[in-house]
């Protein structure tokens, strides 16, 4: 399959979507985010993956702005935590505020959380309205995103990004989501925290025959089956590496060997569970420092 860096998807609304691309998840706020989404855009990545709850939007904003690519060929997206529920286009606003951008490629909501399904449907109008390229859901199940159009919902959404790895591979989420024309976005690509899975045995004997590291096996596992993926990385070397993966193809049957490694162990919440969490133990949201 001829894969590049530069190799995008079709949304079902015809927006297009980079395959691969840098998440800033825990990614401290100024210097360290803005250098390394600088790096990631020199490097050629056009995919950034922030939220509201990541605390970093302006940093990743002013890397954005400041790196002298087009704003039309950088795809942004941000999300919607569950405690703006109630006013998502005061959220996505102050947002954008932040980012320093008229607006975001991508929004999501964040977490199948109470009231998703009325928040969903004010995501709709801010697309109507421009505010958003596409819109979707993340962390969410099949049931969840069914929710939705119980409720009202009329535009299916673009993205579904979930953890998925080859620990947790979510095939009958994945197909499910295929079939409705629903993008599947991978965090986590390489494990979970707690549970990286880059010494496994198989994917070693997998190295030396691509001659490609672990890290890079995987994340071509996924952008070859046409799942976005979306590994964090927090040093220009890791970014490179991360970006090399169109010198091999994977053969079908290690894709499967690979696929077989799935034991459903996801380390992040239970989206089904997400609603016991006590709103306490929710992470912190940390205003932002200009730099």
């Amino acid at each position: 399959m001829e894969l590049s860096l530069k190799s995008t998807i079709n949304l079902n609304n015809d927006v297009k979507m980079p395959l691969l691309g840098l998440r800033v998840y825990k990614m401290k706020g100024g210097e360290e985010t803005y250098k390394t989404v600088r790096d990631a855009l020199d490097v050629g990545y056009r995919l950034i993956d922030t939220a509201r709850i990541y605390c970093n939007e302006k940093a990743v904003g002013k890397a954005v702005r400041d790196s002298g690519i087009p704003r039309n060929e950088i795809f942004v997206t941000t999300k919607l935590w569950v405690t703006d529920f109630d006013n998502p286009r005061q959220a996505l606003l102050d947002s954008l505020k932040r980012l320093g951008l008229d607006y975001v490629d991508l929004y999501l909501i964040h977490w199948p959380v109470k009231g998703y399904e009325k928040a969903y449907l004010e995501l709709e109008k801010l697309q109507q309205e421009g505010l958003c390229r596409a819109i979707g859901v993340s962390n969410f199940k099949i049931h969840h995103i069914e929710s939705l159009f119980e409720h009202g919902a009329t535009v299916i959404p673009q993205v579904n990004q979930t953890e998925i790895h080859p620990l947790n591979t979510e095939e009958e989420l994945m197909g499910w989501c295929r079939r409705k024309k629903i993008a599947v976005e991978a965090y986590s690509p390489l494990g979970s925290e707690g549970r990286l899975i880059l010494d496994d045995p198989r994917l070693i004997c997998m190295r030396d025959y691509y001659k490609a590291a672990p890290s890079q096996i995987l994340l071509r596992w996924c952008i070859q089956r046409g799942i976005v993926a979306i590994p964090k990385a927090n040093t220009k070397e890791k970014l490179i590496q991360n970006s090399e993966l169109y010198n091999f193809d994977i053969s079908n049957s290690d894709l499967e060997t690979i696929s077989d490694m799935n034991c459903n162990d996801r380390r992040n919440y239970d989206p089904d569970k997400i609603d016991a969490r006590p709103k306490s133990m929710y992470p912190k949201i940390v205003e932002e420092a200009d730099i």
